[in-house]
């Protein structure tokens, strides 16, 4: 996990099982990543080595073949729901054995494999519906961003802008943690390997051995206190940071409200990089103030501002409401705008569910429909 950390890997709980998938899963990993985060750590964890395609660009399968025979790793970015038929052979892992060495037929040539070559494939679809045979050649891991993990991901953003003394030294102090469980791993896996090779007979005479076990446990002993003196600091670090918390639940929250926006039309999409950019333009254009309570409310308010207007220039006219009313909504659910909510009576603004026990004695001026929700209406506490 530390080592995924300094790959650029989101350090939430969702993403952190999603990697673990990916590097431990026999099939070819297929990651949902509409937010780019799972692309973004595959390019960190493999470095220079990656080969990126797209299958819409010229010449993509030679790229493919090069890859596969040099033993490289690449990444097939952008896939739709449908996979190139051609590349069904390499995904089954349709492997035909001559010689010493494995080939697959990719078009109309079969290609040897390299044993090192590794391959990602990569969708920017949020809810993709592939055919039970890609679901059976590939392993689908769901890497879209969660509520928390973009909080804690708009919080660092924050802070590096508000406070970057702050942040810098919370990021040294991770990345010395990182190094502390990287070295302290190492450590383990050469005193064991070191302990699995000795002779039992003459193990009391190896004096490398010894050495090695006191090295190791010397090593240890200050590691582990180094540890406890940063865990501290970086307690204190994440207490200051937290004045800021507010603010990133407030971006997260507005994201999540946008990518909903496509079942009222489907060509209201956002991805998360335009949203962090005017997230950031709200930031420079908020007053600035003195005070960290003030600097904090008036952030939040310039945050929902700027993003209600780039959002709007997008909108036709009859669902600007439609979305003024699902923000407002989650203000009050947030406990941001100071009025009674209730999950009943939300429910019942939503759905306005009728009871029908009772006959409608004002049928002259009133609808059923109108009198049955009234009967379901005074169930609800102060309407009685």
């Amino acid at each position: 996990m530390a080592v995924w950390a300094g790959e650029g890997l989101p350090a939430d709980r969702v993403s952190i099982e999603n990697a673990a998938i990916v590097v431990s899963c026999t099939r070819y990993p297929l990651l949902i990543d509409p937010q780019l985060q799972g692309q973004k750590w595959v390019r960190g964890k493999e470095g220079g080595d990656l080969v990126a395609i797209q299958l819409s660009q010229r010449a993509w399968l030679k790229k493919v073949e090069m890859a596969v025979s040099n033993g490289q790793v690449l990444l097939i970015e952008a896939i739709g729901q449908e996979i190139d038929a051609i590349l069904d052979p390499l995904l089954s892992r349709q492997f035909v054995k001559k010689g010493k060495n494995y080939t697959v037929r990719l078009g109309s040539e079969d290609v040897e494999i390299s044993p090192s070559f590794k391959l990602y494939l990569q969708t920017k679809l949020t809810n993709p519906h592939y055919k039970p045979e890609t679901a059976a050649q590939c392993t689908i891991i769901n890497f879209i961003v969660t509520e928390s993990g973009l909080e804690d991901q708009l919080l660092a953003m924050v802070v590096r802008v508000e406070k970057p003394d702050l942040e810098q030294t919370k990021e040294e102090l991770v990345n010395k943690q990182n190094e502390f469980k990287i070295t302290l791993s190492q450590l383990e896996a050469n005193l064991l390997k070191q302990l699995s090779e000795a002779d039992p007979a003459a193990i009391l005479q190896n004096t490398a051995l010894i050495e090695s076990l006191e090295v190791t446990k010397k090593t240890s002993a200050e590691i582990m206190e180094q540890q406890a003196v940063a865990k501290e600091t970086e307690k204190k670090i994440n207490e200051l940071r937290e004045i800021y918390r507010r603010v990133a639940a407030e971006g997260a929250m507005l994201y999540f409200m946008l990518i909903t926006l496509n079942v009222i039309n489907h060509m209201y999409q956002y991805s998360l990089e335009s949203f962090t950019t005017f997230f950031f333009k709200a930031i420079e254009k908020t007053e600035q103030l003195e005070e960290e309570e003030q600097r904090v409310v008036a952030l939040r308010a310039m945050i929902r501002i700027t993003i209600y207007q780039w959002v709007a220039r997008g909108l036709f006219e009859a669902h600007k409401p439609i979305v003024r009313a699902q923000l407002t909504f989650r203000l009050m659910q947030k406990k941001i705008v100071t009025v009674e909510y209730t999950e009943r009576e939300m429910l019942f603004l939503l759905q306005c569910p009728g009871k029908q026990e009772v006959p409608n004695p004002l049928k002259e001026w009133l609808p059923d429909l109108s009198w049955f929700a009234m009967q379901k209406l005074v169930e609800l506490e102060g309407f009685e």
